[in-house]
């Protein structure tokens, strides 16, 4: 390949994680620790400012990832290139620490932004836009790349989408030092460095200390003995797993190692094994306490509390679950697959006497969250009461070495993410500056005429499509600007409208054709990634359709009074039972074309703005799976050809 060919071959693709080794290890290590350890201080005790404290994570952080990212996919070391990257980054990150005085208390139009401001802010921009190359993937970095060159090009255009002309030095000076309007340490690095450091740490210190096993163990107990118990236990983990990590990815790859075999050896095939974790571990994004650091920005976006956000989503997030358990349990019925042998399900006891202590931190966790305290002092609490408990667990005590360790793995794994959060902040300034958002939003409002069911399938077009191979919060932070306002436009109160957009920006985790958990999935599975993702669409299915049903029946997110809360809460419940049994097309037999299509319409009816149709469409449908119950001859099922066996515990 010459040398054109490939540099135009690097443009438009990823690298790889390098593996840590010798002083490269102990590079990222010098540089790992102190940086955890300041995350922990400054959730307890410091008083900077975000913008300083966005530059004192990112400069660190960007070292980092050029020393754990290779520069082009059929590399696995790291070259002199990322070296001198990584220096050159290091060096202009101390420039911006020097100034971080300056840049704090900076007035637009007053404060002179000198020629080193502008040299450093030009080569940050860069090594932000190799880092998303490197990281993310061609999908964001030519959207970056497209909004850069609007910002500053885009004057010369005439009409809607025209825009009075930036000069580079204006744009640079914008990225750097008014993070209300966007830029390189605005809102979606700042919740990286406040929020989803220490969450995305404190999980990695309760599984490297045994909790990910107890939690295992809890889901084993609670569905292991049910039909189709090795998914259920798949569905069950990864949800509960998946609440304290935020990251679907990690969670795959956690509770999927384990999952995932266990599924293949008791039947299931492994596109299916491997569509159940996917989709299970993406829902763990919206499941409270924590829902990844995306509810956090959703706090800076809209100023709804905390509190209010998962006291909300709790029931939708519960409805998730129970869509897919349904799906798994008819599937697994209908192929009479995934049974388990009960002398290989640990029993109560077991299960909480070997890993009892594990409650402590995740209930310090949730109460100090419930307390009114900020969500990093929680997260810190947490964080140091794993560290405790560990030393009470044979052979799982977090050491010197195994907490620098744990620091090393953190801040690699968390390389994308901040890739990711530091190109939405120009997506951000591109936007907010140009008056993009707003044309595109009103753009979109036009399209659908102020019909909310046009702007609500626009919104979720939108919103799958930038979600594609991003961190949810980059999505939700490029979607919270550009469609929330046209949401609320058409009628949608501030809480329905940003849910909505995050919903449906993690469903770009399963969603063809860039479907990161399904493709992390795959990998484990060895089964084809586009297979997996279309599998993984049709068993999530009807938990992505939730969001239409909390816009239309706002009980179901505690809004209204307690009436209409019950009754919503109730209907959309039935409604998700009756399209989980007819989406998988069993129920105590086989269910043909017409009564699944009958069934569906009747769910989506439940879900929809008529009470009173919605009502008869359930009674009708719930009156024909009654009979199919209690009325037919038998059942028929489609046995498995796989080898029913037992799993190691």
């Amino acid at each position: 390949m010459n040398l054109f060919k490939r540099t135009i071959w690097l443009a438009f693709s990823m690298g790889n994680k390098v593996p840590m080794e010798g002083g490269r290890y102990a590079l990222v290590a010098l540089l790992a620790v102190p940086l955890t350890v300041f995350e922990i201080w400054y959730a307890v005790a410091g008083n900077f400012g975000r913008l300083e404290l966005a530059i004192l994570f990112v400069v660190p952080m960007y070292v980092i990832s050029f020393l754990s990212i290779s520069h082009a996919p059929d590399s696995y070391r790291t070259t002199w290139v990322d070296y001198l990257l990584a220096l050159v980054s290091l060096v202009a990150g101390v420039y911006l620490i020097l100034q971080m005085g300056r840049y704090q208390d900076w007035i637009a139009g007053l404060d002179v932004y000198n020629t080193g401001d502008l040299v450093v802010a030009g080569i940050y921009s860069l090594l932000t836009l190799e880092l998303l190359r490197r990281c993310v993937g061609p999908g964001i970095s030519v959207v970056v790349w497209l909004v850069i060159l609007y910002s500053l090009f885009g004057g010369h255009l005439s009409g809607f989408f025209g825009h009075r002309g930036l000069d580079l030095s204006y744009m640079l000076e914008s990225l750097m030092v008014t993070p209300h309007d966007g830029g390189l340490f605005s809102a979606p690095i700042q919740v990286a460095a406040v929020y989803a450091f220490l969450f995305i740490t404190f999980g990695k210190f309760l599984e490297k200390s045994g909790g990910g096993d107890f939690f295992f163990n809890v889901a084993a107990v609670l569905a292991g003995r049910r039909t189709g118990g090795s998914a259920k236990i798949a569905v069950t983990s990864s949800g509960l797993f998946g609440m304290i990590s935020g990251s679907p990815a990690s969670d795959v790859m956690t509770t999927g190692s384990i999952t995932i075999p266990m599924m293949k050896r008791v039947g299931y095939s492994p596109r299916y094994a491997a569509a159940v974790e996917a989709v299970a571990s993406t829902g763990g994004s919206l499941l409270p306490p924590v829902m990844g650091a995306v509810v956090f920005l959703m706090v800076e976006f809209t100023g709804i509390s905390y509190t209010s956000i998962i006291g909300s989503i709790l029931v939708c997030s519960i409805l998730y679950y129970v869509g897919i358990y349904v799906q798994v349990h008819c599937y697994s019925a209908r192929h009479n697959v995934g049974h388990i042998d009960a002398v290989d399900i640990p029993t109560w006891l077991h299960t909480f006497r070997t890993g009892w202590i594990f409650i402590v931190p995740m209930g310090l966790l949730v109460y100090v969250l419930m307390s009114g305290r900020t969500p990093a002092l929680a997260a810190t609490f947490g964080l140091v009461a794993v560290i405790v408990v560990s030393w009470f667990v044979g052979g799982k005590a977090i050491t010197p070495r195994k907490f620098v360790q744990g620091c090393v793995e953190i801040c690699t794994a968390i390389a994308p993410l901040i890739a990711a959060v530091a190109g939405a902040g120009i997506l951000l300034i591109g936007l907010n500056v140009t008056g993009l958002a707003s044309k595109l939003s009103a753009l979109i409002f036009s399209v659908a005429e102020a019909n909310l069911l046009l702007a609500l399938l626009l919104a979720t077009i939108v919103t799958i499509i930038s979600g594609m191979g991003m961190p949810v919060v980059a999505v939700y932070s490029l979607v919270a600007v550009m469609v929330a306002p046209a949401l609320v436009d058409a009628g949608l109160t501030l809480l329905q409208a940003h849910l909505f957009l995050i919903f449906y920006g993690v469903a770009s985790y399963i969603t063809p054709p860039v479907a990161v958990a399904a493709y992390v999935a795959s990998s484990i599975a060895d089964e084809r990634p586009m297979a997996v993702s279309m599998t993984a669409a049709k068993v999530g299915l009807v938990a992505f359709t939730l969001p239409y049903a909390f816009v239309y029946n706002p009980g179901i997110l505690m809004i209204g009074p307690l009436e209409t809360i019950v009754f919503d809460v109730i209907k959309v419940t039935l409604g998700v039972l009756v399209m989980s049994t007819a989406v998988e097309g069993w129920y105590h037999g086989e269910l043909n074309r017409y009564a699944r299509t009958a069934l569906i319409v009747c769910g989506l009816v439940a879900f929809s703005v008529w009470d009173v149709a919605g009502v008869i469409g359930l009674l009708l449908a719930i009156f024909y799976l009654l009979f199919k119950r209690f009325g037919s001859n038998g059942s028929t099922r489609i046995v498995s050809t796989k080898p029913q066996a037992g799993f190691d515990k």
